[in-house]
């Protein structure tokens, strides 16, 4: 963010005027609209109040309510019916610990598969936690970084649910990263905070990053697969869902005690009738090479009690 915006967002939290803050800025009042209007599009909630003058306040809206009502859907030729995908989460983009080269592996990894689709399951930053970990303590700087050093690629298209290191700077600052990085680059879709669902022909995957304690995944009936970001380990729970832990791509442990290697999902869900039926997950780490830990497979019919929930 430049410098110029920095000092308006500064002044709005200060309580001025769209007339007194192009007063100090030595700024006409269609010039520092724009200004404004480049904070909204950056991911800034902003409130307005008009007054009879014709001057106008403006102030940035911190919130605890977040809005996941956008639906993502990925369409499929009707002759395909497997889906292939890449799952990562957990970046910590500003603390030590977190190392966006990491992505650079998981990129090649998904272009010599013929992979399309990467899926994020939150905390792509550190944003505003304290810690004497961060090397970027500016969550502005933490995304920007992100947002110019994760790569690119014509082929791939990233689908990103925001954490709770993600949502701490909406609550705290007012400012949204899932807006920041929908209006910055095409290839990466925000899905929302917390809770997210990507509808792929007749079925779902439900993304899930825990944001604070009681806050649960929307699980409804007939949902067969969940991929929860927030643990940094994978694992893999089957209850009336397959409930994929996904490890964090980052050498950040949740555990004081323990190591981790950086790690990511290779998904490959086959479908009968334009519905789940076989589901395989590889565990693959970066060690530096890329090795496969573990590998998942069920077959759907076998996995969940559907006749008996009829």
């Amino acid at each position: 963010m430049t410098d110029i915006n920095l000092k308006v967002l500064k002044l709005i939290n200060q309580k001025k005027s769209l007339k007194e803050i192009a007063g100090i800025l030595n700024i006409t009042e269609k010039q520092l609209f724009i200004r404004i209007k480049q904070l909204i599009n950056y991911g800034y909630n902003m409130d307005t109040t008009y007054y009879y003058d014709s001057d106008i306040y403006y102030e940035v809206i911190k919130t605890n309510t977040i809005n996941n009502t956008k639906k993502i859907s990925i369409e499929m030729p009707n002759n395909i019916n497997t889906f292939k995908c890449l799952v990562i989460s957990d970046l910590h983009i500003g603390e030590k610990n977190g190392d966006i080269k990491l992505a650079d592996s998981v990129y090649n990894y998904a272009i010599k598969k013929g992979i399309n689709i990467i899926i994020n399951c939150g905390d792509i930053i550190e944003g505003d936690y304290t810690s004497d970990k961060k090397i970027m303590t500016n969550f502005h700087d933490q995304i920007e970084y992100f947002l110019n050093k994760y790569p690119y690629d014509k082929n791939i298209m990233n689908f990103i649910l925001l954490g709770n290191h993600d949502r701490h700077s909406l609550t705290n600052d007012g400012f949204d990263i899932a807006r920041c990085i929908g209006n910055s680059r095409h290839d990466l879709v925000p899905v929302g905070y917390g809770n997210g669902n990507i509808e792929v022909k007749n079925d779902n995957i439900l993304l899930y990053h825990k944001l604070h304690e009681g806050f649960k995944p929307k699980i409804e009936h007939g949902n067969k697969l969940l991929l929860s970001g927030h643990g940094h380990m994978m694992k893999t729970k089957v209850r009336d869902i397959l409930w994929l832990g996904v490890p964090t791509l980052s050498y950040k442990s949740n555990d004081k005690t323990r190591k981790v290697l950086p790690g990511f999902i290779e998904l490959d869900i086959s479908l009968e009738h334009d519905k789940f039926e076989y589901i395989e997950a590889k565990h693959l780490v970066l060690a530096p090479n890329i090795i496969e830990m573990s590998e998942t497979r069920c077959r759907v019919k076998n996995l969940f009690k559907e006749n008996k929930r009829m």
